[in-house]
């Protein structure tokens, strides 16, 4: 499991995220039962990439949670094949390559959807695949304000619609993951319990039921807010998250370093905080290298 945070203001989005994944583990079926394999258990590490620049050149970024992988496939390396499509970098893919005078966020959608659910997600077994989300934020060609899309896989069956959960003129926050800490803290309650509650109430109430638990929400985030201060919350909000988790009953499924982006109209993509799993000094940069 794992957190990513993300908070749109006027001068754009941010994203954060920890570190924490968890791999499922399947023992097989036995002679006996005839049975396919049964989840039992799962491996954590805390190292995972999660936060991604999809195109050197342009404001563009992808954020992950859910299963680590698709098959044998890190999520993290299919992440950077799809920014080399993207940039023209693959010959087997030259069509790929976005056009910075023309492109949209929601053409780079649906090829994540092309790469990462047609050429891989949509083969898997159906008994082992598991739900993995992906939230793309960012600015399309010529736009004045950061849009983001998040895109959901759950089965191999069924193709994944990206969905615009943020227009253009909106602001705010959204957790994916485990939201439940950042929840309760800014609207005052877990996500589960409202719907609970709505559902063991007579419609004629239902209104007044939500309007109270709206009225227990703190708006933290504005659109005309510092980019530095969307930053703050953003990386705040993996912490808590972080903190939450650890003192809980079960296992930390939250955890590892804390990374943050910003993607804003004028910087672009640009690397707040990051873990590197060697030295930058001792590996100088090459051009188009993929370690961002």
């Amino acid at each position: 499991m794992t957190v990513v945070v993300a908070v749109k203001v006027f001068d754009g989005i941010v994203l954060a995220a920890d570190s924490a994944t968890s791999l499922p583990l399947f023992a097989p079926g036995t002679p006996e039962s005839g049975g396919p394999p049964t989840l039992s258990g799962f491996q954590v590490y805390n190292n995972a990439d999660k936060i991604f620049h999809l195109h050197r050149d342009l404001p563009i970024g992808l954020a992950t949670w859910g299963a680590g992988q698709i098959d044998s496939a890190s999520i993290s390396t299919l992440a950077k094949d799809l920014r080399r499509r993207l940039m023209g970098l693959d010959p087997l893919h030259l069509a790929w390559r976005l056009n910075p005078a023309e492109y949209t966020i929601e053409e780079v959608a649906g090829r994540l959807v092309d790469l990462m659910y047609r050429e891989l997600y949509s083969k898997s077994a159906p008994d082992t695949a598991q739900v993995i989300g992906f939230l793309l934020a960012g600015y399309s060609s010529g736009a004045r304000h950061p849009e983001a899309w998040q895109i959901l896989f759950e089965e191999p069956e069924t193709e994944p619609v990206p969905d615009k959960f943020w227009d253009l003129k909106d602001e705010g926050w959204r957790a994916n993951g485990q939201p439940q800490a950042i929840a309760r803290l800014f609207n005052g309650h877990d996500p589960d319990l409202l719907p609970a509650v709505l559902a063991s109430r007579a419609p004629d109430v239902q209104a007044e039921i939500q309007a109270s638990f709206d009225g227990v929400a703190r708006q933290v985030v504005v659109a005309p807010m510092p980019f530095a201060d969307a930053i703050d919350i953003a990386r705040f909000c993996v912490d808590l998250t972080i903190g939450y988790t650890r003192f809980i009953p079960g296992s930390d499924l939250v955890g590892g370093p804390v990374d943050v982006a910003g993607i804003s109209r004028h910087e672009g993509f640009k690397w707040v905080q990051r873990k590197h799993y060697y030295s930058p000094e001792l590996n100088p940069r090459r051009p188009h290298d993929h370690d961002l």
